[in-house]
């Protein structure tokens, strides 16, 4: 269908769907989209302007229009769309984000750790938001995904972290550079504290080797309604030390004040910025529609998968483990014999150097002491296969469509 929309109007679009800007200029999450044929509008920035999007399901994107614009789409349901007469992006996060372009110019010497933190179904919308105008102001940074269930950049069951060249409104326009594989989909247990420290190394090296950049974005989970949210949740700022920190502030959320007063007391010089104001636009996705996009993620990497059998000399069974009197992540051996008595066929692995570095994800379908070879799914050359020293167990099993399978408890 041809649809119009009048300047300062927002499309809110439910995928699946597809749409092409045949006239005008449209802005998502803060990400400028032209026309393909013509130069409409007075930009003068070359970033993000393709003129197609598309939605995926269980997702919801909105379309602003800084002129009038013309839009081609496709999509199943009409109900899908739904056009209202204002922009969705509040004026507390326009505001927040022409704040930070300000602070982020300042020079610092080291980046600047930017963390939002929320219940709320905003968050990466928010980090969409603000990284596409950080990049609008020739600004430079990373984007730091450690929500376990809900992963943008790679798949859940790891957390990750990439430079943002483009604009980002899906996935396809940020590429991991370090990932870190922890095998859940919830930081349940010890994986709070191992989360939390993994996530202070990834962003440490990253400063290290990025010192002239200016900010790294750090998404989160909406883990916060019990004393164990809490519990993560301090732990998690206390550990990363962000230097900003956003929140979806409600006042009806006792445990999310709790974390933000802690928060404030940490360290003094922390600026936090609390988002009072409700956005009734926001798409909340329900359990089925996050099991459906975590489905849909492994599905689509396993796709990549075929079977494959290594030998079992040499290769050590582990998985994580923290020690609270060290405060550190240590790794406890797993005998093959031990994992023989449990339901470990299909279960999610990281496949590690000897140096612990991942090479590959997989799932672990046979061990076979007698003939000495494991059978496992994954997409290892021959070059990778050499450099697999260890396997460290997750404890999600899946099919290879990325369907539930159960659980593998160490």
């Amino acid at each position: 269908m041809i649809k119009n929309i009048e300047k300062g109007y927002t499309l809110l679009v439910r995928g699946p769907a597809r749409i092409t800007l045949l006239e005008g200029n449209l802005e998502v999450f803060g990400k400028e989209v032209l026309p393909k044929k013509g130069k409409t509008g007075s930009s003068t920035s070359n970033i993000g302007t393709q003129d197609t999007i598309i939605v995926p399901s269980a997702q919801s994107y909105p379309l602003h229009a800084n002129m009038n614009s013309k839009l081609e789409i496709y999509t199943g349901n009409e109900d899908n769309l739904k056009l209202i007469e204002e922009n969705s992006i509040s004026p507390s996060w326009v505001q927040i984000k022409d704040e930070l372009n300000k602070e982020l110019k300042k020079d610092k010497g080291v980046p600047l750790k930017v963390m939002v933190l929320g219940i709320s179904s905003g968050k990466t919308a928010l980090i969409k938001y603000l990284a596409n105008s950080f990049l609008k102001e020739g600004l430079k940074g990373g984007y730091l995904d450690s929500d376990l269930g809900q992963q943008l950049i790679y798949i859940p069951t790891t957390i990750n972290l990439g430079t943002i060249t483009n604009s980002i409104v899906s996935s396809e326009e940020i590429k991991s550079e370090k990932t870190v594989f922890i095998g859940a989909t919830f930081p349940k247990g010890d994986y709070k504290f191992i989360i939390s420290l993994l996530c202070k190394k990834m962003i440490d090296e990253y400063i290290v080797k990025n010192k002239d950049f200016d900010f790294v974005l750090i998404d989160t989970d909406g883990w916060i309604r019990t004393e164990a949210g809490i519990l993560y949740k301090n732990y998690f700022i206390e550990t990363v030390d962000p230097d900003i920190l956003i929140s979806f502030h409600d006042e009806t959320i006792e445990e999310l004040m709790d974390i933000e007063k802690n928060s404030s007391k940490q360290r003094k010089d922390r600026k936090i910025y609390l988002i009072s104001d409700g956005n009734e636009y926001f798409y909340e996705k329900d359990k089925d529609e996050r099991r459906f996009l975590r489905q849909s993620q492994f599905s689509k990497k396993f796709e990549e998968f075929r079977k494959i059998s290594i030998p079992l000399d040499g290769i050590k069974f582990i998985k994580t483990d923290f020690n609270k009197e060290k405060d550190e992540i240590v790794e406890m051996g797993v005998h093959v014999n031990d994992l023989l008595n449990l339901p470990y066929h299909f279960v999610i692995i990281g496949l590690l150097t000897e140096d612990s570095e991942l090479v590959e994800i997989g799932l672990l379908f046979t061990i076979n002491p007698e003939k000495n070879y494991i059978l496992l799914y994954s997409n290892l050359t021959y070059k990778q296969q050499l450099r697999v020293k260890k396997i460290l167990l997750g404890s999600l099993r899946l099919s290879t469509k990325g369907n539930h399978q159960g659980y593998l408890y160490l």
